[in-house]
C-alpha cells in the first residue's frame, strides 16, 4: 500500500455518518459486508481506490479479528487518523449494540413467524453478497494457471473441513516461492547486465 498520508478531506462527521450507515445495514457480517463497505469508500465516497481497498482487504485476512472490523478500522485510520479509527470503531458497533440490548428483553419475538420469514430472507441475501465479494476480489487478481489452482485448492481444502489458516499460510507459501522462483532470473540478468559494463 501507498505512503500516502490520512487524507483530509474527509470530515469526522462525514465518516461518522458512513460507518454508522455501515454497522446499521450491514447485514450478515465478515466478508458478506465488504461489498458493502466497497460501495460505500470507494465507489459512493471515493476515500480510497480499489487498489487501496483489495490491498487492505488481503491484509486484513492476516490479522486477528473479524475482518470487517480491521478492514474498516485500516480505512478510517487512512483517512481520518487515530481519531477517525476511534470514532469510526463507535460508529460501526453502536447499531448493534442497541439492537442487542433490545433483543435481549425481546426474545420471544424470535419465535414470530414474520420475523423467521424475514431472517431467511436475509440468509439468502448474504450468499448474493458473498459471491458479489468473490467476483469483485477475482476480478483484481492475474487471472494464470496458479492463481487457477491456489483458488481450487483453497476450496477443495475449505470442503473437506481444512483450517482456514492452514489454507492462507499454503497459499502464501506457493505465491513466495513462485515469486522467488521468478526473480531469480531476473537478478541474474541484472548481476550479468552489470558486469558487462
Amino acid at each position: 500500500m501507498s505512503d500516502e498520508q490520512p487524507s483530509q478531506k474527509v470530515s469526522l462527521l462525514s465518516l461518522l455518518g458512513v460507518y454508522t450507515k455501515i454497522g446499521t445495514l450491514g447485514f450478515g457480517g465478515g466478508y458478506a459486508v465488504l461489498s458493502f463497505i466497497r460501495s460505500e469508500t470507494v465507489e459512493k465516497h471515493a476515500w480510497i481506490t480499489a487498489s487501496q481497498f483489495d490491498q487492505i482487504v488481503e491484509m486484513s485476512a492476516f490479522a486477528p479479528g473479524p475482518t470487517t472490523t480491521n478492514v474498516l478500522a485500516a480505512i478510517a485510520l487512512r483517512v481520518k487518523g487515530t481519531k477517525g479509527l476511534v470514532f469510526g470503531f463507535l460508529a460501526v458497533i453502536w447499531p448493534s449494540f442497541l439492537l442487542i440490548l433490545g433483543l435481549a428483553d425481546a426474545t420471544a419475538v424470535l419465535h414470530n413467524s414474520y420475523l423467521t420469514g424475514a431472517l431467511r430472507g436475509i440468509e439468502v441475501a448474504v450468499i448474493g453478497l458473498l459471491l458479489d465479494v468473490v467476483w469483485t476480489l477475482w476480478k483484481d487478481v492475474p487471472h494464470i494457471v496458479l492463481t487457477i489452482l491456489i483458488a481450487a485448492m483453497a476450496i477443495g481444502l475449505t470442503i473437506v473441513g481444512v483450517s482456514p489458516i492452514i489454507t492462507i499460510v499454503l497459499a502464501s507459501v506457493i505465491t513466495l516461492a513462485d515469486y522467488a522462483i521468478r526473480k531469480a532470473p531476473l537478478e541474474i540478468r541484472k548481476s550479468t547486465g552489470h558486469e558487462k559494463k
